[in-house]
């Protein structure tokens, strides 16, 4: 089962995927829509997964949906079924959407593990992973740390260069 928030009431027009790197912009409501999800999700507890969708726009990416998509996890480990995986991307077809990062909570410190660099949700070139600490309980956009995958290894971004109107 995946739950689906959108925060955009007209979308761009449907489009290829634009070429890396991928710089985002957020509708009104997703980052605290996604903190909210997260928080919600991870119950202080364990991780927590959201995916964010949108479309093309202007050589960059609006991103109007978070995927909540339902996962397996503990405090340090998460795990998304394949039979989960393919209702996401029907609901991506259907939508006509993109999924341009996937977003996890993590109990203390972000950074990508080991773990989350063996098995990303993508290993599309200009993907983006980004890692939230402490279980998503803090301020939306404090301490969250991005990722953006080149086609060989993960790199660490600022998320101020990758997604428009960032926090400060």
């Amino acid at each position: 089962m995946i739950r689906v928030l959108s925060y955009a009431a007209t979308l761009p027009k449907p489009g290829p995927r634009p070429a890396p790197p991928v710089r985002m912009e957020l509708a009104n409501g997703v980052l605290g829509g996604t903190q909210e999800a997260l928080r919600t999700a991870s119950a202080g507890r364990r991780e927590a997964l959201v995916l964010w969708a949108g479309r093309p726009v202007g050589g960059g990416a609006l991103i109007t949906h978070v995927i909540a998509p339902e996962f397996d996890s503990g405090y340090d480990y998460l795990d998304v079924t394949g039979a989960v995986r393919a209702e996401v991307a029907a609901v991506l077809r259907r939508e006509r959407l993109l999924v341009f990062a996937d977003l996890h909570t993590h109990p203390h410190q972000a950074f990508l593990s080991v773990a989350d660099q063996i098995s990303p949700y993508s290993t599309l070139t200009g993907f983006h992973a980004i890692v939230i600490p402490d279980f998503a309980t803090g301020a939306p956009g404090v301490g969250w740390r991005l990722y953006t995958y080149t086609g060989s290894v993960w790199k660490e971004q600022d998320c101020v260069r990758c997604i428009s109107s960032w926090p400060c």
